[in-house]
C-alpha cells in the first residue's frame, strides 16, 4: 500500500493501489532539431512539473501513477502532448515542437485550459514580460491596446476594460477565476480592486463567457492570474523586485513578490506602494474651461495605494490546498469637479490630515478604499473512479470606500461578497472530456450618505454549468450550457427628483420673475417598496476549431446568452456625484418630462444571440488573428442621457456662501461661469440592439531581430433607431520591436478615428494619435537578473479625449510621460 499524503487524508481516504516507480525522461527540440530550453512539461492528473534544461532535456523520477499523459508548453511553440496510457516501466519520450509566430500561452480562464491557439473563442493572453512593459495604475489603461479592448477612463486613477463596446456588469473581472467583488461594476469612478503588481498573466476572453463565469459576462471576461496561492512545489526562494519613477505625475512605484518553499509547504508574499501627484496634461482639462481653471494639470488625479498579499499552500502529488489574504488601501482623486473654493480655507480646515494626497484633490472628490480579501483554492487529482480532477475555489471580500468631498466624508459604499466554485473533470466518454460545476455567489451591498444613489440590496445567484470538448481529426468541438438563478432584494427607498424645465426661455427676465416664479422646476418625492426580483437564465454555446491546413485554423462559435439585470441597472435613483449625473434605474417608470410614476415597471432579462468567427495563422515568419462578431440582443439594457436636468441636492456651499451667490444665476439655470447648476439625468432603458464589428492583429518577422505588429478594431452598435452611447471609435495601430542579446526596444503608434456615430444628447469626439516607445536592457550578476528599462508615452504631447469616458469633456489623457526604472529577478 502506498503512503497517502496529508492532503488526501484531509479530503477522503484513497483506494489502495500498487506501487509504481517509473522514471520519465526525454528531449524537447524544434523542427530544426535545436533544443527548446525552458519548456514546461506536465504530467496530467498530478502536480508534477519539469522544465527543460539548455539541452532540451527534462526528467521525472519516481512517477507513481500508472496512466501517464504528458503535456509540453512553450510560449513560442504549439502545444505538444503524448498520452502513454498505463505503463509500469521507465519511459523515454521525446517531443518535436512546431514554432508559432503567435505567442501561445495556456488560458487558465478557459474551463478546459486550452492554449491560445486551441481556443474556440477569441482570447488574448498578456504574459508577465509584456505586462511589465505596459502596466499602468489601472486595469483598463493597461489592457486598452489589446484588440477589441478599450477603457472607460475615469482619469488616470480609475478605469475598467471595455470589451467590444461592453463595460460595467457585462464585463466580468475575476482574479484567479473568482469575482473581484468590488463595486467597480456600479460606477466608472470606482477602480477595479484587483492588482497587477505580481500578476503572471492577464487573460481577456472576448464575447460571451457566461458558461463558466455567470450570466453577467456577456461582453467578456478579464482574468488576472497571480501566485498568491502557490500550486506547485518549490525548493528555495525566488522572486522579483522593482522600482520606477514617472515624470507626468511625479509618480513613484515600488513592488516586490517572493515565493519560497520546502517539501510540501510553499508560501508567497507580495506587495506594492504607488504614490503620484496630479497628472500633467496638454492645455486645459475642460473643453470649455472656467477663467480660474489651471492650465496643464488634471486636478484631483493623484493617488496613493498600498497593497499586501500573503499566501500559504500544502502541495502534494495528489493535489494541493492553499489560502491567501490581501489587504488593499487605495486613496485617489476623482477628476472633473469644481476648482474654485480657495486653498487657504482648505488648509485651515484640514491641517494635520493626510495632506500629501489631499492637497492635490482639495477641490474635487477623494475616494478612500479599504478592502480585505480572503481566498482559498484546492485541487484533488483522481478523487474517485470516473473523475480525473476536482477543483475548489472560494473567496470572501470585505470592501469599503468612502467618497470625500472638500475633506468631509460623504457617501460610504460597502460590499461584502462571497464566491464559491466547485468543478469536477470527468474521464473521457466516447471521446468527450469536460467539466461540470456548481457556483454560488452572494453580495451584500450598502451605501450610506448623500450620494447613495442605490438602496441597500443583496444579490444571490446559484448556477450549474457543463462544458464538453471532443477532438475529431483536425477539428475540436466544444459544447456547453449554464443554468443560473439570480435573486435581488432591495430595501425600500424614496426617490426625489427635481427637474429643471426651460420652457421659460422665451420670456424676458422681468416677465419670468412675475409669471413663473416658483415654476422653473418640478419637485416630487415618491416612496417605493421593492418586491424580490428573481431571474432564471439559460445560456448555451456551441463551437468548433478547425485546423484546415498546417498552421492555419478557423474557429466558429454560436451562443445564446441570458443576463439578469444588475442592482445598479435596476435600482439607481439619485445623483451620482463622481459621474456628475442623476441616475434612474430600470424599475422606475419615468416619462419624457422627468415625472416618475408611483408604480414600478416590469423588467426582462437581456437575451443575446451571438456569432463569432476567428481566423488564425500561427506558423512561419508571420501570423495573424482576425475575429468577426455579430450580437443581436433583445431587451438590451443601456444607460442614456434624457436631455433633462435634475437640480443638484449637493451644492457644496454653506448658508453664507448661498447668500453671497444669490442672484448670480441667470434664468436659464446657469451660474455666472455658464455651467449648469443641475445634473443631467441618465435613464436605464431596454430595447433591441445590434452590435457587430471586428478585431485583428498581424505579426511579421522582418529579420531575426525585428518584428512588425499591426492591429485594428471596429465596433458598430445600434439600438432601434439610435446609436448606443459611448461606443468606442475605430482605431488602427502598429509597433516595430527589436530583440537581441539582452537589448530590446520598440516604437509604436495608435490612431483613433473621430467618433461621429453618437446617441441622442451625446456629443461627438475628435480623433487623435498616440506615439509610444520603450527600451530595456537585461544582464545578470551573482545569481540576479537585472532589467533596466525606460518608456515614453504620448511622446507628441497630444490632447486626447476618450469617447467611452463619462468625463471626456473634463479629463483628457495624460500628456507626455517618461518612466524609468530597474527590476531584479532572483
Amino acid at each position: 500500500m502506498k503512503m497517502r499524503s496529508l492532503l488526501s487524508l484531509s479530503i477522503a481516504g484513497l483506494l489502495s493501489a500498487p506501487v509504481y516507480a517509473t522514471t520519465v525522461t526525454g528531449k524537447v527540440t524544434d523542427t530544426a532539431g535545436q533544443p527548446v530550453a525552458g519548456a514546461e512539461v506536465k504530467i496530467e492528473g498530478s502536480r508534477r512539473v519539469a522544465y527543460t534544461d539548455a539541452n532540451g532535456i527534462y526528467r521525472f523520477d519516481d512517477v507513481k501513477q500508472p496512466h501517464i499523459h504528458l503535456h509540453v508548453y512553450s510560449s513560442n511553440y504549439i502545444h505538444g502532448d503524448n498520452d502513454l496510457g498505463d505503463v509500469n516501466t521507465d519511459q523515454n519520450v521525446d517531443f518535436v515542437l512546431k514554432p508559432a509566430s503567435v505567442e501561445n500561452i495556456v488560458v487558465t480562464a478557459n474551463a478546459l485550459q486550452s492554449s491560445v491557439l486551441e481556443s474556440v473563442t477569441p482570447v488574448t493572453v498578456i504574459g508577465a514580460e509584456k505586462l511589465r512593459k505596459i502596466e499602468a495604475p489601472t486595469l483598463g489603461e493597461t489592457l486598452k491596446n489589446a484588440p477589441g479592448v478599450h477603457s472607460t477612463y475615469f482619469g488616470p486613477v480609475s478605469s475598467s476594460p471595455v470589451i467590444r463596446g461592453n463595460d460595467g456588469p457585462r464585463v466580468k473581472i475575476v482574479q484567479n477565476g473568482l469575482d473581484v467583488s468590488d463595486v467597480s461594476r456600479v460606477g466608472p469612478d470606482h477602480n477595479v480592486a484587483t492588482t497587477l503588481s505580481s500578476a503572471t498573466q492577464v487573460e481577456v476572453l472576448r464575447g460571451p463567457a457566461t458558461l463558466q463565469y455567470g450570466s453577467g459576462a456577456i461582453g467578456g471576461v478579464v482574468n488576472v492570474v497571480d501566485k498568491r496561492i502557490p500550486q506547485y512545489q518549490i525548493d528555495g526562494v525566488e522572486g522579483e523586485a522593482e522600482t520606477s519613477y514617472s515624470t507626468v505625475n511625479n509618480g513613484s512605484y515600488t513592488r516586490a513578490d517572493v515565493t519560497g518553499g520546502s517539501g510540501n509547504i510553499v508560501w508567497h508574499v507580495d506587495g506594492f506602494y504607488r504614490d503620484t501627484d496630479n497628472a500633467d496634461i496638454p492645455g486645459f482639462a475642460s473643453i470649455d474651461p472656467d477663467e480660474d481653471e489651471p492650465n496643464d494639470v488634471l486636478e484631483s488625479s493623484a493617488m496613493q495605494t498600498r497593497n499586501v498579499v500573503a499566501g500559504l499552500s500544502y502541495v502534494a502529488e495528489e493535489g494541493y490546498f492553499g489560502f491567501a489574504v490581501e489587504q488593499l488601501d487605495n486613496k485617489y482623486g476623482v477628476p472633473g469637479h469644481s476648482h474654485a473654493h480657495g486653498e487657504e480655507e482648505h488648509d485651515e480646515e484640514h491641517e494635520g490630515e493626510d495632506h500629501d494626497l489631499e492637497e492635490h484633490t482639495e477641490e474635487g472628490v477623494l475616494l478612500d478604499v479599504d478592502m480585505t480579501r480572503y481566498q482559498a483554492a484546492g485541487e484533488w487529482h483522481s478523487p474517485v473512479r470516473g473523475l480525473t480532477n476536482l477543483k475548489f475555489a472560494a473567496a470572501y471580500t470585505d470592501y469599503q470606500h468612502a467618497e470625500i468631498e472638500d475633506g468631509e466624508p460623504g457617501t460610504v459604499f460597502t460590499n461584502e461578497s462571497s464566491d464559491i466554485r466547485l468543478s469536477a473533470y470527468h474521464e473521457e466518454v466516447n471521446g468527450w472530456h469536460g467539466v461540470f460545476g456548481l457556483q454560488f455567489n452572494h453580495s451584500d451591498y450598502n451605501a450610506v450618505g448623500e450620494e447613495a444613489f442605490t438602496p441597500a440590496n443583496t444579490t444571490s445567484s446559484y448556477a450549474l454549468y457543463l462544458i464538453e470538448q471532443k477532438k475529431v481529426g483536425d477539428v475540436t468541438f466544444e459544447l456547453g450550457g449554464r443554468l443560473e438563478r439570480t435573486t435581488l432584494d432591495a430595501d425600500a427607498s424614496e426617490v426625489e427628483l427635481d427637474v429643471l424645465h426651460e420652457e421659460h426661455d422665451e420670456h424676458d427676465g422681468e416677465e419670468h420673475d412675475e409669471e413663473h416664479e416658483g415654476e422653473e422646476h418640478e419637485a416630487h418625492a415618491v416612496a417605493f417598496n421593492f418586491p424580490d426580483y428573481d431571474f432564471t437564465s439559460l445560456s448555451l454555446s456551441a463551437g468548433a476549431n478547425w485546423v484546415y491546413q498546417e498552421g492555419h485554423s478557423i474557429a466558429i462559435t454560436l451562443s445564446r446568452s441570458e443576463r439578469a439585470p444588475s442592482q445598479q441597472e435596476l435600482f439607481s435613483a439619485g445623483q451620482h456625484l463622481a459621474t456628475q449625473s442623476y441616475e434612474v434605474g430600470l424599475v422606475f417608470d419615468m416619462d419624457e418630462e422627468g415625472h416618475i410614476e408611483e408604480t414600478l415597471k416590469g423588467v426582462k432579462e437581456e437575451v443575446s444571440n451571438n456569432l463569432d468567427i476567428t481566423f488564425r495563422k500561427f506558423t512561419g515568419s508571420w501570423g495573424y488573428s482576425a475575429s468577426f462578431f455579430y450580437n443581436q440582443a433583445d431587451d438590451y439594457i443601456f444607460q442614456t442621457s434624457t436631455g433633462l436636468i435634475a437640480l443638484s441636492e449637493h451644492e457644496g456651499h454653506d448658508d453664507h456662501e448661498e447668500e453671497e451667490q444669490e442672484g448670480e444665476h441667470d434664468e436659464h439655470g446657469h451660474d455666472e461661469h455658464g455651467d449648469e447648476e443641475g445634473l443631467p439625468i441618465y435613464y436605464f432603458q431596454q430595447a433591441d440592439a445590434d452590435i457587430w464589428g471586428f478585431e485583428a492583429e498581424t505579426y511579421v518577422d522582418l529579420t531575426d531581430t525585428l518584428r512588425l505588429t499591426v492591429f485594428g478594431d471596429y465596433i458598430r452598435a445600434e439600438i432601434e433607431d439610435d446609436n448606443l452611447p459611448r461606443t468606442p471609435p475605430m482605431r488602427f495601430g502598429g509597433e516595430l520591436s527589436y530583440v537581441n542579446d539582452g537589448l530590446s526596444a520598440d516604437v509604436g503608434f495608435t490612431w483613433y478615428d473621430d467618433q461621429n456615430e453618437v446617441a441622442s444628447f451625446e456629443t461627438t469626439t475628435d480623433g487623435y494619435t498616440l506615439v509610444n516607445a520603450s527600451v530595456q536592457y537585461e544582464f545578470g550578476t551573482q545569481g540576479i537578473d537585472w532589467v533596466l528599462f525606460a518608456r515614453g508615452e504620448n511622446l507628441t504631447d497630444e490632447e486626447a479625449r476618450v469617447h467611452t469616458s463619462f468625463l471626456k469633456d473634463q479629463a483628457p489623457l495624460p500628456g507626455r510621460n517618461f518612466t524609468m526604472g530597474v527590476r531584479a529577478l532572483f
